[in-house]
């Protein structure tokens, strides 16, 4: 192992520096504050690394996204959702019988307990759906006592249940906040179509989910199925790190979903494309003003800090909406995002400048195409991000050494002052 030296008021300190499989260095900072008695300041995080994972790997420089060293648009391409659900979280594309077991155990547990349906009517039909999902999800921890070190297998098992659920409770909720009679799973049904059934369909129509929408689901939420270590994930880690158990640690992630910088880019990508048509203005107009600087592009998905180039996940997203939307009549929405599209991918400014598309504006168009309301797409999100919080959870606890996350500050308020009675202040 290699070694950096670092030199602090005359004294030379030795600090580890650990080498990645991709090449990518670090600074072992372990003993550093009782070596030095100094702590680093790092706002955001974004120098810091939270662990070693063998999750995912991205490379910012390279615009590369990897799933257990996976190629993230072969998966898009030519994976499912629970497979690749299956290899984030058990570490292996799963064999034939793996893969088959794994989605019988989904089907067998995506039922709810009837106790919970209770659960719904306490909540307003306006409430925030990230609420009632992040209850919802907590509660299950009621109905499954056993703790993941106690039982390893039970662990595992736990981790399907939820991934199997997570959908029912997802669907559930928006029936309830619309006034519709719950729809019930059915085994037969593929997850991604099983979750659609059960928010569209109505016990008067025979509802089915067209093919094309189980398979574009599919893709948008295996893009979405991890990024290292974003807010939402890194929410879980910290939650996860005190021994809490997997559905507290979940609801952590799904808390973390509701900022606008988090779960909001795909809802405010359809609110721009909206403003677009209620002010009847061309999409290249429209966008000029962000050249002129009379406007700023924020948070409504366009552009991903997380790169230093163009996103992978949005390219293949573009890839993958170009064919899916081709030969479907256009909804005005749909044909405005595309338009927009158009417009952003080829304009020297946009594109210099990184604000291209993101991964939330196509999952938001997709999303919008499969009915779902936009205060659900955070939601939709978390179904997505559910397999990458599941595996760096598990990941954690297989680990067995993990620490209680616990970071220092630098205090800069005032010092040494003195009480005043309540009596002696004016």
């Amino acid at each position: 192992m290699s070694e950096v030296e670092i030199h602090i008021k005359g004294k030379t300190y030795k600090l580890p520096v650990i080498t990645g499989t991709d090449g990518k260095e670090g600074i072992d900072l372990t003993e550093f504050y009782r070596k030095t008695g100094l702590v680093t300041v790092d706002p955001g995080l974004f120098n810091t690394a939270l662990g070693l994972s063998k999750v995912s790997r991205r490379d910012p420089e390279k615009g590369e996204l990897t799933y257990r060293g996976y190629d993230l648009k072969e998966l898009a391409y030519q994976s499912t959702f629970v497979e690749t659900s299956f290899l984030l979280i058990y570490g292996n594309l799963p064999t034939k019988q793996e893969l088959s077991d794994f989605s019988s155990r989904l089907s067998k547990h995506s039922m709810i307990h009837e106790d919970m349906l209770n659960l719904f009517d306490g909540f307003p039909g306006v409430a925030n759906p990230l609420a009632v999902l992040s209850v919802m999800v907590t509660s299950l921890s009621s109905y499954y006592l056993e703790e993941y070190e106690e039982k390893l297998d039970m662990g595992v098992d736990l981790i399907a249940r939820l991934l199997a659920k997570i959908r029912t409770i997802a669907a559930f909720t928006y029936k309830h906040a619309v006034g519709h009679p719950f729809v019930y799973p059915l085994d037969k049904n593929p997850y991604c179509t099983n979750f659609l059934y059960m928010m569209h369909k109505l016990p008067a129509d025979n509802y089915n989910v067209p093919e094309e929408f189980d398979r574009i689901l599919n893709q948008m939420w295996i893009l979405h199925a991890d990024h290292e270590q974003n807010v939402s994930n890194t929410a879980v880690q910290v939650v996860g790190s005190t021994q809490a158990n997997l559905f507290a640690s979940i609801s952590a992630g799904i808390m973390a979903q509701w900022g606008a910088r988090e779960g909001g880019r795909p809802t405010a990508a359809i609110g721009l494309i909206e403003d677009i048509i209620k002010t009847k203005t061309p999409v290249k107009d429209y966008f000029e003003r962000f050249k002129r600087g009379g406007l700023t592009i924020r948070t409504n998905g366009f552009g991903q800090k997380a790169y230093d180039v163009v996103s992978p996940r949005a390219q293949v997203a573009r890839e993958i909406i170009k064919d899916f939307y081709k030969d479907r009549k256009l909804s005005p929405v749909e044909d405005i995002a595309l338009q927009i599209d158009e417009v952003v991918w080829n304009d020297s400014y946009f594109m210099e400048n990184l604000l291209y598309p993101n991964l939330e504006y196509y999952s938001g168009l997709v999303f919008h195409t499969l009915g779902i309301p936009k205060n659900m797409f955070s939601v939709m999100q978390v179904i997505g991000r559910l397999p990458g919080w599941l595996a760096h959870w598990r990941e954690q606890r297989m680990k067995g050494d993990f620490s209680k996350v616990r970071p220092k500050q630098i205090y800069v308020g005032e010092n040494q002052r003195k009480y005043i009675p309540i009596a002696n202040r004016l």
